[in-house]
């Protein structure tokens, strides 16, 4: 029996246009504008954040507060053109085609590979490196991507479990446990960049659990690395970026006083995702290689 095979989304600027035209229709006709599905491929929304494609990073020498600088370069990967090998190098597999729906597509029972690349830049400062793993849904009916309610995500997209290695003994993620959206890896200063493979994952296994019942790539998979000050938390974190925000307005006004206060962040943060569909069966694949690096593995023949 053929496999079926999932047609690609239309491309991005043909999608945009469209929908630049649906919503100005909508606006002229006085309407409140929506977010609709144009031709056959899916509306874009606010959570369809781009890659992080600067390629610039660390620091530059004659310029102390460098608003550009990244502690690392970050780069996330699959075999999105399903031929078994996973290539940085290869358009096929990477750029618009992370990020433009369906994404990568996985079958229900099915393992696929994500490699994470991390490149750092060595450079003396204090606090914690840390990479952050996360899995998201999006509603593709609203242009915002996010759900009123657990009830109404869980219905309205499919499910996908990642895991640390193939065997699937460590589970790392659940989209559908809000307890298990995000996990974090912490290197200090003094151990980063110089032992690496022992702190950060270099790949994971995604597995479809439940197909992708109404849109393409409503799930979305994310890695972040970011700098935070030595024994902060994620939410503490958070509270320093909002204070930051409110001292760069200060400084907008006129009042220095809190915009000097967040010079103390040293390091912007660098983030890749790829988007993820589940189909009930898995995606065509033509293997060059027969799948020698074994990005794909069905749950039933996973290593024990």
């Amino acid at each position: 029996m053929k496999k079926k095979c999932i047609e690609p989304a239309v491309g991005g600027v043909a999608m945009f246009a469209a929908l630049v035209g649906t919503l100005s229709g909508l606006l002229c006709a006085g309407e409140a504008p929506s977010v609709k599905a144009v031709g056959a491929g899916e509306p874009q929304t606010e959570m369809d954040l781009p890659g992080d494609f600067n390629q610039y990073f660390g620091q530059r020498v004659n310029q102390f507060r460098d608003s550009e600088r990244k502690v690392a370069k970050l780069d996330l990967d699959a075999d999105l053109n399903y031929d078994g090998v996973i290539d940085s190098t290869d358009p096929a597999d990477g750029g618009a085609f992370e990020q433009t729906p369906p994404g990568l597509v996985i079958g229900t029972g099915e393992l696929s590979r994500f490699l994470v690349r991390v490149n750092p830049y060595r450079i003396d400062f204090e606090g914690d490196v840390v990479l952050t793993l996360e899995v998201a849904a999006i509603n593709r009916d609203v242009a915002s991507g996010t759900f009123e309610s657990l009830e109404e995500e869980l219905a309205a997209t499919g499910r996908i479990r990642v895991w640390k290695n193939a065997d699937c003994k460590e589970l790392l993620l659940d989209s559908a446990d809000p307890s298990k959206r995000f996990v974090e890896w912490v290197a200090d200063h003094r151990t980063y960049p110089a032992n690496l493979p022992g702190i950060y994952p270099r790949f994971f296994y995604v597995e479809g659990v439940k197909a992708s019942p109404k849109h393409k790539g409503d799930l979305r998979v994310l890695v972040t690395i970011s700098h935070r000050n030595r024994g902060e938390t994620r939410d503490s974190a958070y509270g320093l970026w909002k204070a930051a925000s409110a001292a760069a307005k200060d400084k907008d006004s006129g009042s220095d006083a809190g915009y000097k206060q967040s010079l103390t962040k040293s390091f912007r943060t660098s983030f890749d995702h790829i988007l993820v569909s589940v189909s009930n069966l898995p995606h065509e694949k033509v293997f060059v290689s027969n799948n020698a690096q074994g990005n794909w593995i069905a749950m039933a023949d996973r290593p024990r």
